[in-house]
């Protein structure tokens, strides 16, 4: 019975260390550490912060209920900058793995990690 135990034991953590391997095996196609990212430049927003989960985000209204928003991934590039302030920005976005925030009208919601950012003059 002891050694019945002790082999399921061991097989289970034999399952377990093999899908641990595989997850990290496998590459995302949304969100910050996505595989597929596109460079945009010379783009213009303000930059927010929601408070419930202390993200910074940047956002645009284009015409009509239409809204932009980048979620920055690198969150250290905004820190000294005050919300509220318009930015023109440089970075690679992703597309968002959880599309439930921000849900306004007809929203683009990207995650991005800024290369560049300063407040626009």
């Amino acid at each position: 019975m002891l050694k019945k135990i002790l082999m399921l034991s061991i097989i289970a953590a034999i399952a377990l260390i093999i899908t641990s391997c595989q997850k990290d095996t496998i590459k995302k196609d949304c969100g910050c550490d996505s595989i597929n990212k596109t460079f945009v430049s010379n783009l213009t927003g303000t930059l927010q912060k929601d408070s419930l989960i202390g993200t910074f985000y940047i956002y645009k209204m284009q015409s009509g209920p239409m809204f932009i928003f980048d979620i920055i991934c690198n969150q250290e590039k905004v820190k000294d900058i005050t919300p509220g302030s318009e930015v023109t920005y440089s970075g690679y976005r992703s597309s968002i793995c959880d599309s439930s925030q921000f849900n306004i009208g007809n929203t683009f919601k990207y995650d991005i990690t800024i290369s560049k950012i300063q407040i626009k003059q």
